[in-house]
């Protein structure tokens, strides 16, 4: 047989290799970590049932689920060696943008005595704090849910996968747990608790993430 033949002959019936993905399992367990963390260290708000049929809950729920979908989605693409970013960051970007838009128009709209209070709640000091204690629990697994994937930059994709674990501990903490519903204090104070799980995931992305 010619080399060409032979080569024609392996080569024959192949197909490209699907793109590798986050493990969804994996990501219900890091869901399922944060819910528990909740409950466990933090406790459940009383009147639960009265809470979940509030539209202000679902709004800071909304905001949270987002910006864990769109950091998610960065991290599967930051996995993939040249594969572009610029959507994912787009929508990231997006996200925060129109959390801080909708708390800055919040707050135009109340008197300048009432702002501050608005913006501060009752918890600022505790809030990204919080936030930071149940992403622990969900941390291991959202990392985990990567491993299929081949990231060239562990630092990089840390940043996506730590924002999405922040994310979703704060999906659980508000919905759950925390008494704020101002979008102004929404919009700050679970940003930064969120970001500071980027920052933290970037850190430990740099020797998780290496192959």
């Amino acid at each position: 047989m010619k080399t060409d033949d032979l080569i024609d002959a392996l080569a024959a019936g192949l197909q490209p290799a699907p793109p590798a993905r986050l493990n969804a399992l994996l990501l219900a367990c890091a869901a399922a970590a944060s819910v528990a963390a909740v409950a466990i260290l933090l406790g459940v708000r009383p009147a639960l049932a009265e809470v979940l049929s509030s539209p202000t809950t679902w709004m800071k729920g909304l905001y949270t689920t987002g910006l864990a979908g769109a950091a998610l989605w960065l991290g599967a693409r930051a996995g993939r060696p040249g594969a572009d970013t610029r959507g994912p960051l787009t929508a990231l970007a997006a996200v925060v943008g129109l959390a801080m838009l909708w708390g800055a128009v919040e707050l135009l709209t109340l008197p300048g005595s009432e702002r501050l209070a608005d913006w501060l709640g009752r918890t600022w000091t505790v809030c990204g704090r919080n936030i930071l204690l149940v992403s622990a629990a969900a941390v291991i697994p959202t990392f985990l849910s990567a491993r299929a994937l081949a990231p060239t930059r562990p630092a990089f994709s840390g940043f996506a996968l730590g924002v999405a674990t922040g994310a979703i501990a704060a999906t659980a903490y508000g919905v759950l747990h925390c008494p704020e519903s101002s979008a102004a204090f929404v919009a700050t104070w679970y940003t930064i608790g969120i970001a500071l799980a980027g920052v933290i995931g970037a850190v430990a992305g740099r020797f998780a993430l290496r192959w």
